[in-house]
């Protein structure tokens, strides 16, 4: 089951220049994603009625998109305004439209009931396109049901296993000492820690503290920051969050979204880097490396866990550790917009 009354990331903005269409597949559902000539961005099912062909292999013309198999083409709304060889459009030619958004660097799109799409409802985080943030990107898919992956990102104690020598490794483990503090929201979590006595380069001497802090947001929007501070400020913080007037020596931002394509397969689109300053190509690559090899870690072990999942018996109670707090929370917040929808539509 699927919350459709929530954003979806569909794609990076800067992935569809004026005049193009890409496919992408949400909840299901094919969609075509075209800007026009001008600039406006639609989300249209990437299903021409005539004869269901991929909206997505059309071309765009100025403000319309039109069919590349028989030409049919569609304005805006959907409604198809031109039929070659027929003098009056026939019934059933208009092609569904959905509710489309451009924000923080996502096109995001809403596959819900059409009226109560509204974009404060968009979990807000980074941009690219941003000054004061340097970040790379990616986009990696998964054989895996999209909640098994929500999982891993509202715990991150696997850092210390899964990722010793990626991400764990670089900042020294202590994923796993303790539990974080995590704070129901109204269609999230937040999640919180501090990592004490932490070198500031992997294997190096100079200690820092890390705090860690992140909302994790329907349907799966992840919108992190990892500041670095000098070594004691954990301390004097009282292990609270550090005001803003305490200095930083790094500051680490990463942008997450899992964007489920069918009930066993999802798209995770990301970008990671850092927030006010500009670190050389080398830092850069580096850093790349490191969270490229842990996504390639998450990947094989998630889509491995499916494997296992959908060989057990739905009646097999899981094992609940400490840490287990924030996916379940998460789970249970999902499933109660899940259970107003149903209400709702019954």
């Amino acid at each position: 089951m699927f919350a459709r009354n929530c954003w979806y990331v569909a794609a990076w903005s800067h992935l569809l220049p004026a005049g193009t269409v890409i496919g992408r597949q949400i909840l299901d559902e094919p969609i075509a994603l075209y800007r026009t000539e001008s600039g406006a961005l639609v989300a249209m099912e990437d299903r021409c009625p005539h004869r269901l062909a991929p909206l997505s292999l059309g071309c765009v013309q100025g403000e319309q998109l039109q069919c590349r198999y028989h030409g049919l083409t569609f304005d805006m709304a959907g409604r198809c305004i031109g039929v070659p060889g027929a003098e009056k459009i026939p019934p059933g030619t208009n092609a569904r439209t959905f509710p489309v958004a451009e924000c923080d660097g996502w096109i995001w799109v809403w596959l819900g009931a059409p009226g109560a799409a509204n974009e404060a409802l968009i979990p807000r985080g980074f941009d690219l396109a941003d000054r004061r943030f340097t970040m790379r990107y990616g986009e990696i898919s998964y054989a895996a049901d999209y909640q098994l992956v929500n999982d891993n990102l509202c715990d991150l104690s696997h850092l210390d296993f899964l990722h010793k020598t990626t991400l764990g490794g670089a900042t020294a483990g202590g994923w796993s000492d303790q539990p974080p503090r995590v704070t129901p929201l109204e269609r999230g979590v937040h999640i919180e820690r501090w990592l004490k006595d932490r070198p500031v380069n992997p294997g190096g001497t100079d200690l820092t503290d890390i705090w860690s802090c992140y909302d994790f947001s329907a349907p799966g929007i992840l919108v992190m920051r990892t500041t670095f501070y000098p070594r004691g400020a954990a301390e004097r913080c009282g292990l609270a969050a550090p005001p803003d007037d305490l200095a930083p020596l790094l500051r680490r931002v990463d942008q997450q979204a899992v964007t489920p394509t069918g009930k066993k397969s999802c798209t995770y689109l990301f970008a990671a880097g850092f927030e006010g300053m500009t670190p050389s190509p080398v830092a850069m690559e580096r850093m790349y490396k490191i969270v490229m090899d842990a996504f390639a870690e998450d990947r094989t072990m998630i889509e491995a866990q499916q494997r296992i999942w959908d060989l057990t018996p739905a009646s097999r109670r899981n094992a609940f550790l400490p840490s287990d707090k924030a996916p379940h929370l998460f789970r249970k917040m999902l499933a109660r917009l899940i259970n107003q929808e149903l209400k709702v539509s019954s």
